[in-house]
């Protein structure tokens, strides 16, 4: 048992540090997968009494402490300090005082002198291992909460804390743990509770998760973070309705973070509310002005529903607040050169460099602008900038080849297109262009990967059991389809042109006929893989499986003169092109074009770069190729639109970056 003066201590201490803060919860985010675990609030009414029994130069640091008065406790507790340097309770005081200034260093060497002159304080390792935590030491902070336990084997508040350190690590089995034991000591933890529905939520257990969320709120009903928490997994379960309403409950509720509202946006895009969607994503962007996937998403919306004069103002509005953001300056310099606003680019990725001059990634964007101006003295300059830097990467290499063909200089492109193959074996990008130096080189390894022949392969679509007909099928599909086309243009990103795209994964949609697709699908793809040879020298055959999955999937819908610029699908194995409806002048013949045509560079390389193989499209049919392979789509003439879904499948077993 811990003594008197000691329990009187880790009163106050708990006070103190766990009432400095909230449990900052795990979002959804892209790239942010940490979760931050801080306080909960400790009280007790034996506060006074603890108090009294403290010297008085110590009472006064510690009534200015409790009263928020840091910069009054502060040189009270370094005078307390000077006369009684091992003082261990003024030791770990004066820490905690330390941790709430943001002083983590500081805050440490206290703590581990206190627990030096005084080792059985538990609530000091706890808090001990708060300060390293919030340090990212977390191996250490484990150490240190398990020593909060081993001395106090029912210390609730240190089982979860080692849980939360455990989350970060992504030890689940032992995050888990912890978080069952603090409930066995206290049932009615509902912040472990949260904490264990984001362990599962983490392994994509939604419904495990999902129970713990809602006995989260059950044991508290107004727990923002719980509500914010259960919308991610009801979304994640494709249920944007039931997401939406409770992402509003942690608005009412007082939750005010820019993630909440960027979940509030994504999942109102898939209840098919832009409206709605552009004012979520506006007010993510005003709670956090360097939120770059809240930008995105915004001015895809605006560009799509041609609300242009908004268009892009939000990353002008960012860069003002903070002209020396990287990603700002990345993320709308792109933007910028999608709409080949070369120029506008350029003076962007210029001012940008003046803050991060070593950056690889704004010098290979910057490139990428002076070749929109066809300045190519300068973009093979900057290129080669970008390739030798210290961030650089396979990406930026494959830039660099890029460019190099496109200054018809395929000896020296196929130098950094091998080595971005080497160091990314299963990039597609890399692939292509490495195809294109070996066929203005004359060498066969062009003929080698893209064999049109062969890993081009056309499919007709099994018919559904429900179904009298195919022409049926196709009917309701497109109905179902065309509803999903909400936008009024094309995304920006995109190398559509002249139509409309889907939002989100397609396939995650629960219409009948959407499933029914899915399913002939997968027959088709079983088929073309069971059909491929083994080659593990063959960047398409060396990633055999004969499992897979969909890594995307969308619809896209052609007007007039619609048509797609040649290009690779970066993060697929298997790519396609599946007809829901296409005109009857244009699958009569290809007078009028709409064909998908192979082989075409996405550079100017005369006919060298002409197109190898162009398949004309028919109602029902599946083309399927390598994700590598370059395609596009000619033109059309036709009053009716042309509809297809296209998606891509990755080999189970490959977890590498397609790069």
């Amino acid at each position: 048992m811990l003594s008197p003066l000691s329990n009187c201590a880790i009163l106050l201490a708990l006070f103190l540090f766990y009432n400095q803060t909230v449990f900052q919860i795990e979002t959804q985010q892209p790239g942010k997968s940490g979760y931050n675990g801080r306080m909960t609030t400790s009280t007790s009414s034996d506060q006074n009494a603890s108090l009294a029994q403290l010297p008085a130069l110590l009472q006064q640091a510690v009534t200015a402490h409790q009263n928020g008065q840091l910069e009054t406790a502060m040189p009270l507790y370094a005078e307390f300090l000077q006369q009684n340097p091992k003082h261990p309770t003024a030791l770990q005081l004066s820490g905690l005082l330390h941790s709430q200034r943001g002083e983590y260093g500081r805050a440490i060497e206290l703590m581990r002198e206190s627990l030096q002159q005084m080792p059985q304080q538990a609530e000091v390792a706890n808090n001990l291992g708060n300060a390293l935590s919030l340090c990212d030491r977390l191996e250490e902070a484990n150490e240190s909460y398990l020593q909060a336990i081993k001395l106090y084997p029912d210390y609730a508040d240190a089982w979860r804390n080692l849980g939360l350190c455990y989350l970060r690590q992504q030890s689940y089995d032992e995050a888990e743990k912890s978080f069952q034991r603090c409930l066995e000591i206290h049932p009615g933890d509902a912040a472990a509770c949260l904490a264990l529905g984001n362990v599962f939520k983490r392994q994509e257990d939604y419904d495990r998760a999902i129970h713990y969320l809602e006995k989260a709120l059950t044991l508290r009903p107004d727990y923002a973070e719980a509500h914010h928490n259960l919308g991610v997994c009801l979304r994640m379960l494709r249920k944007p309705l039931e997401a939406i309403r409770h992402y509003e409950r942690a608005c009412q509720l007082g939750l005010d973070r820019g993630e909440l509202y960027q979940n509030l946006g994504s999942a109102q895009v898939d209840a098919q509310d832009m409206n709605a969607a552009i004012q979520a994503y506006r007010l993510a962007i005003q709670r956090s002005p360097e939120d770059i996937i809240s930008h995105r998403n915004l001015n895809k919306l605006l560009w799509e529903q041609e609300l242009l004069d908004e268009h892009l103002q939000s990353y002008r509005d960012a860069l003002t607040l903070n002209p020396a953001s990287e990603a700002l300056a990345l993320a709308y310099g792109t933007a910028l050169n999608q709409q080949e606003a070369y120029e506008d680019a350029e003076h962007v990725l210029m001012n940008a460099l003046q803050h991060a001059p070593q950056s690889s990634e704004l010098k290979s964007l910057l490139a990428y602008a002076y070749e929109g101006q066809r300045e190519w003295e300068q973009a093979l300059r900057m290129h080669a900038d970008a390739v030798a830097g210290p961030d650089s990467t396979a990406n930026h290499r494959v830039s660099y080849a890029r460019a190099l063909l496109a200054c018809e200089r395929p000896e020296e492109a196929l130098i950094h297109a091998e080595e971005a193959t080497r160091q990314t074996p299963f990039n597609q990008r890399a692939i292509a262009y490495l195809g294109l130096c070996w066929r203005m080189l004359g060498d066969e390894g062009d003929a080698t990967i893209n064999d049109y022949d062969n890993f081009i392969k056309i499919y007709e679509l099994p018919l559904p059991e429900r179904f009298s007909n195919i022409e049926e099928f196709k009917r309701q599909l497109a109905t179902v389809l065309d509803s999903l086309h909400l936008g009024k243009r094309h995304p920006p990103e995109q190398t559509l042109r002249g139509g409309t795209q889907t939002h989100g994964d397609l396939f995650d949609r629960q219409e009948p006929e959407i499933l029914e697709l899915v399913d002939g699908l997968k027959q088709c793809i079983q088929d073309y893989i069971d059909k491929l040879p083994r080659n593990d020298a063959h960047p398409l055959l060396m990633r055999y499986s004969d499992r897979f999955n969909f890594s995307a999937s969308w619809s896209v819908r052609l007007q007039r003169a619609g048509y797609h610029t040649m290009h690779v699908h970066p993060l697929g194995w298997i790519s396609s092109a599946y007809y829901v409806q296409v005109p009857q002048e244009v699958s009569g013949s290809d007078t009028h074009g709409g064909g998908i045509k192979f082989g075409e560079a996405d550079i100017d390389l005369g006919w060298r770069g002409w197109a190898l193989r162009t398949i004309q499209p028919l109602p029902g049919r599946l083309v399927l190729f390598p994700s590598y392979m370059w395609h596009g789509t000619v033109p059309y003439e036709s009053s009716e639109p042309r509809m297809t879904v296209a998606f891509d499948v990755v080999p189970v077993h490959d977890k590498t970056n397609a790069g």
